[in-house]
């Protein structure tokens, strides 16, 4: 990859646009996710698959039930036996764990989260099929919300739900609130998303809950009665930091939710760090989206979204309309190991940014097979540990992919960004 240097040029663009250049590119670039911020998100991920019909809530008894957590814990340990690097892996991150609980000091959720995780709120809209989790990390001081994705015929319905309507609750949900609605206002009226996936959010019955455990917890207090073993740890710690997470459908979810706790806390720099996300809606929303980003608005908060892609996944690539488009960066998981960013997706030919390569939407139908199998959580969770990167000494954090794929000057003079896209 050329470095930015190289791009923005007096030369070529001039002294002012120079000067707006690398100011706009240097910021767009200091901000990727970290690759353990990533690997927890990851991890949340598959756990909220991993809690369906196990649990209602953090406090549920169940979470205690030592048979519950010694099946649990010989599943984590089948992947341990694995011969692969997978398996290697894993096993160097999570067995301490796993042997604090074997000594009877943990429960369900101490086996599944991530060191320094503590659940939140869970919750399961059996109707709508949406789980959403809420946790708090005080290794890495943010509040997170992470929804399930598509794992049985219900949440397939809500996928396949193509229509589009306004972005936020409708006047005859549940959870239609005048001061929501009063914030929500703010959005493009023109910005419509992908009916399914606004209703697994906003007509949720968890919803309500989400929002007033966020409010508590980014303030260090707790939700729903849960167990605050690391309110000591927290005191000195530094402000908590918002994300949402989620794979597939629940990807989907993430953006959305960010977009909202956005608009309700506007001062906050949030991001959504997703996995297999498919396009969520129209061509305003993922501009108004866009827009959002660090050092673009009148305010000191921001929404960023960075959407990891696994190889040939085709559900990034739906729904495969004309009127759905994608929001946020794309971070393109490839053979060996490399990550691959497209900022914005469809690129900034006035930055030298440049957009997904031509046909990135149709590569999957040819191996529709393959492309469904790198769909599935697992494959994300077993690529991101593998390839994790490594740090020295001297390094507090590593990254996957720490700037934007360019294009060259040839390429930017005579390019439209959207013939470069499928």
């Amino acid at each position: 990859m050329t470095s930015l240097a190289n791009k923005c040029t007096k030369k070529t663009i001039g002294v002012l646009a120079f000067l707006v250049c690398c100011a706009v590119a240097n910021s767009a670039e200091n901000n990727f996710p970290n690759s353990d911020l990533v690997l927890d998100f990851i991890t949340l991920s598959n756990v909220v698959y991993k809690l369906k019909n196990t649990v209602e809530s953090c406090q549920d008894p169940e979470a205690n039930n030592p048979t519950l957590i010694a099946s649990t814990r010989e599943e984590l340990l089948g992947a341990y036996r694995d011969e692969s690097e997978y398996g290697n892996l894993i096993k160097q991150q999570y067995m301490r764990r796993l042997s604090d609980n074997v000594q009877g000091t943990g429960n369900l959720f101490d086996t599944l989260l991530p060191e320094g995780v503590i659940c939140l709120h869970y919750s399961h809209d059996h109707y709508l099929g949406t789980q959403v989790l809420v946790v708090r990390s005080y290794l890495q001081n943010y509040v997170a919300i992470v929804y399930a994705g598509t794992d049985d015929y219900t949440t397939a319905l809500m996928d396949g739900e193509v229509l589009m309507e306004k972005f936020g609750p409708t006047s005859n949900s549940t959870n239609y609130d005048s001061e929501l609605q009063n914030v929500i206002a703010k959005v493009p009226e023109e910005a419509h998303v992908h009916r399914g996936f606004n209703k697994a959010v906003f007509d949720s019955i968890g919803f309500a809950e989400v929002l007033d455990c966020v409010a508590s917890a980014k303030s260090g207090g707790s939700c729903d009665g849960a167990d605050e073993r690391y309110t000591k740890q927290m005191i000195d710690s530094e402000p908590l930091r918002l994300y949402t997470s989620g794979h597939s459908l629940g990807a989907a979810d993430s953006v959305l939710l960010g977009a909202t706790l956005h608009l309700v806390y506007p001062e906050e720099q949030i991001q959504s760090i997703n996995f297999g996300c498919p396009k969520i809606g129209n061509a305003e929303f993922s501009s108004w989206v866009d827009t959002l980003k660090p050092g673009q608005s009148d305010t000191d908060g921001s929404l960023e979204v960075f959407r990891f892609v696994n190889k040939l996944d085709l559900v990034p690539r739906l729904p495969d309309l004309l009127f759905f488009y994608h929001a946020g960066h794309t971070l393109q998981m490839s053979l060996g190991g490399e990550i691959r960013a497209y900022y914005n997706h469809v690129g900034d030919l006035d930055v030298g940014y440049a957009a997904v390569p031509f046909g990135w939407g149709a590569e999957p139908y040819a191996l529709f097979p393959i492309a469904i199998y790198e769909h599935h959580h697992k494959r994300y969770l077993e690529y991101l540990i593998d390839f994790a990167p490594k740090t020295n000494s001297s390094e507090k954090e590593s990254y996957y992919v720490h700037e934007f794929e360019r294009v060259d000057e040839d390429t930017a003079a005579q390019t439209n960004p959207s013939e470069l896209i499928e």
